[in-house]
């Protein structure tokens, strides 16, 4: 029989939820307006808002998944080349991005690309972003529906085999909730303690780890016998990661997080000024992002104590399973409720936002488009609705993605199901800031061919294998190219929906005619509306 948690963890995990639940109804008090559920009412200083930026896109995908990466046959230190990666692009998201969206004075992403081009491109990226966000938010709810089912004791060897159904039912009902109670003031502050409390669960699963396999020496030494401190290939299609494909992935993937994901731009929009958004992503890239390496670091420490603890190794059905089988066997009491909050930290902090942002996109980008004008009283309750709308289509969604978590780490599920959607909304993006060329027709085509170039390879060698089945034959030279594509890493579909997007778009574009100047005054990278008057207490731009 496995531990589960006793009255103790249960009082930590009580009060933390008081105390969420306390931040929560104190900010739905502030939501009077759309901007003040969306943004905030525009009125965030920057360490706020840098901590949920960093805490948006961290969640029990990063918690479980990297952890579990490590802990795979071929897994390594190395998947933390994303994080440099990330660290890299951040000068440039500086650049591209705050200026133009805040002096727009925009709600969504999206509604900058109807200025820029047209509606339907704009539509047509709202779109693509809430089914990138929706498969995001629902994997992180399966991720962490196998920590809180073995928590709570709902197991096959308990006689519930469908604990992590239940678990996924559970926590997304708790995520609705908090995502109704308190708009974005609630959500940024929620961030703020969450993030302490994650960091301090984690801290003190290295001291455990550490200590409990000999020391850190040790722990060098058995992880490098293991090899997993061995260097990937630089340039591989097909290993599942190489240094160049891993930073690559991090490096586009943050430039269209921070640039095309409505989670996190309406995050830095909740700031109060140009100035502390630019400030808040130089701390959030810079100052937060390298933390990030604790986390592929646990997964070291991990696999090096189930080495000397093979019947507890025993206990893991996947790879993933490495962290939730640590909390529950290991960790002591206290410090495994704890450890419960921290996990419940990383979800919710996410849910919420994550809700926030597909509300905000299905009511500016659609509904309010094309309906009549609506009461600042109308527009909230109508955010809730979708809140709820949404908040249940993740929940039936993550049903789903369980049967995929059988044969795949979390961080691959993430490349299959959300990541063509990511490159080909940076592509969008990008066409319209950095070219005066690109047209919506041009656009549009480049999209759907990004998207088609990104799902073709997983899918080429599952639809060979149907047609073969049928009777369809081909030749070897054609079968064997087919395969090829189908073993490509997942690690390159953001970049090749990325680079597909931009191709075609811009190629397709010179094909109509090109835009006037006058109408791109303002909407470009090299032409920026002019910037509000600031007061003399603001001062320069620095971080």
């Amino acid at each position: 029989m496995g531990k589960t948690i006793d009255t103790f963890d249960w009082t930590i995990i009580a009060l933390y939820a008081c105390c969420l639940g306390v931040i929560a109804l104190y900010h739905s008090k502030k939501l009077k307006r759309q901007d003040d559920i969306f943004l905030a009412g525009r009125s965030m200083s920057r360490w706020p808002v840098a901590i949920s930026m960093y805490m948006a896109l961290f969640s029990t995908n990063s918690f479980v998944g990297l952890v579990g990466w490590v802990n795979r046959d071929r897994g390594t230190i190395w998947i933390a080349l994303q994080n440099i990666g990330i660290i890299s692009a951040v000068p440039l998201v500086i650049w591209l991005y705050p200026s133009l969206f805040y002096r727009l004075r925009i709600s969504t992403a999206y509604e900058y690309l109807e200025k820029r081009f047209n509606y339907a491109v704009r539509a047509f990226a709202s779109l693509f972003f809430i089914g990138a966000r929706i498969m995001w938010m629902s994997t992180m709810l399966y991720a962490a529906s196998l920590v809180i089912s073995m928590m709570l004791g709902w197991t096959e060897d308990r006689g519930i085999p469908e604990g992590n159904v239940y678990a996924i039912l559970l926590i997304g009902a708790l995520g609705i909730f908090f995502a109704l109670s308190g708009g974005m003031h609630a959500v940024i502050w929620t961030d703020v303690a969450q993030f302490f409390v994650v960091m301090t669960g984690v801290s003190t699963m290295v001291y455990l780890s550490v200590s409990r396999s000999g020391g850190i020496g040790e722990v060098l030494a058995t992880a490098a016998a293991a090899g997993k401190f061995d260097a990937p290939s630089w340039f591989s299609l097909t290993d599942d990661i190489s240094i160049l494909s891993v930073f690559l992935f991090g490096f586009i993937a943050y430039l269209s997080n921070t640039g095309a994901d409505q989670l996190v731009i309406q995050t830095y929009l909740s700031a109060k000024s140009e100035r502390e958004i630019k400030a808040s992503l130089w701390r959030s890239g810079f100052l937060l992002k390298p933390i990030s390496i604790i986390f592929p670091a646990l997964g070291i420490l991990t696999f090096v104590f189930y080495q000397s603890r093979p019947d507890l190794a025993a206990l893991m059905r996947v790879p993933d399973d490495a962290l939730p089988v640590f909390v529950v066997h290991v960790l002591p009491s206290g410090i495994r409720g704890l450890m419960v909050a921290a996990i419940m930290s990383a979800l919710l902090t996410s849910l919420e936002g994550g809700m926030a942002a597909l509300s905000a996109a299905a009511q500016v980008d659609f509904i309010r488009r094309w309906g009549r004008p609506m009461k600042d009283s109308a527009t909230v309750l109508l955010g809730r609705a979708l809140i709820f709308f949404w908040g249940s289509t993740v929940i039936g969604i993550a049903l789903w993605i369980r049967t995929l978590g059988e044969n795949n780490n979390i961080i691959q599920i993430l490349n299959i199901v959300m990541y063509p959607f990511v490159g080909v909304l940076l592509g969008i993006f990008l066409l319209g800031m950095l070219t005066r060329r690109a047209v919506p027709q041009g656009v549009l085509i480049g999209a759907i061919a990004g998207f088609l170039t990104t799902v073709a390879f997983p899918l080429s060698g599952r639809l060979v294998d149907i047609l073969i089945a049928r009777g369809m034959s081909f030749a070897p030279n054609v079968l064997e190219n087919i395969r090829y594509l189908n073993s490509i890493s997942n690690f390159f579909y953001v970049i090749l929906g990325f680079g597909a997007t931009m191709l075609f778009g811009y190629a397709t574009s010179l094909f109509f005619p090109s835009p006037r100047f006058q109408q791109l005054e303002g909407l470009t990278r090299f032409s920026l509306p002019a910037p509000e008057k600031r007061s003399a207490a603001e001062g320069t731009s620095a971080p």
